[in-house]
């Protein structure tokens, strides 16, 4: 008897996920409560997903990815504000602020700087795509995805979690 599921996951386990891991780029962000870290240092040595949006218009799959993923995977979420004018950054965040609830605030993270370096490191190619990345406990990419989650990109991404960790 042959059981599908089980040769698929084990392919996604033994293929390699691309090019030799990029280390994610040093990145200043604050979260939601005002505290300043540096990514990927601040995640003291573990796995991590990050989700990461570009865009507003992102805000919907990056929603979606983080309803995808159980509190167990813990990912942080990120929101690059660089090219929101500096007059509107106050409302952007006052904004953001109210639509993420108080339990995720310390995971839902502002960028103002980096950019380039974070759409280079996501692999950018669509300005309203959410950009989900697993960094290993080095802080190098091990998986990267943009999109919408699927069945397939959720269980792809937990089967390479559950190797990395």
């Amino acid at each position: 008897m042959r059981w599908p599921g089980i040769s698929i996951a084990l392919a996604l386990i033994l293929a390699p996920a691309g090019r030799p891991a990029d280390r994610f780029p040093a990145t200043e962000a604050e979260n939601l409560l005002g505290k300043k870290m540096v990514l990927p240092d601040a995640l003291n040595g573990h796995a991590t997903v990050l989700i990461i949006g570009f865009t507003h218009a992102s805000q919907s799959q990056m929603k979606a990815w983080d309803k995808r993923l159980e509190a167990d995977q813990l990912p942080y979420s990120i929101a690059v504000l660089q090219d929101v004018p500096r007059l509107v950054r106050p409302m952007a965040t006052k904004g953001i602020k109210g639509d993420v609830p108080d339990a995720e605030k310390d995971r839902y993270l502002l960028v103002f700087h980096g950019e380039k370096e974070l759409k280079e490191s996501a692999g950018f190619a669509a300005p309203n795509d959410a950009y989900v990345l697993l960094l290993d406990a080095n802080g190098s990419v091990q998986w990267k995805f943009h999109g919408a989650p699927s069945d397939n990109t959720v269980q792809d991404l937990e089967i390479r979690l559950h190797a990395t960790n």
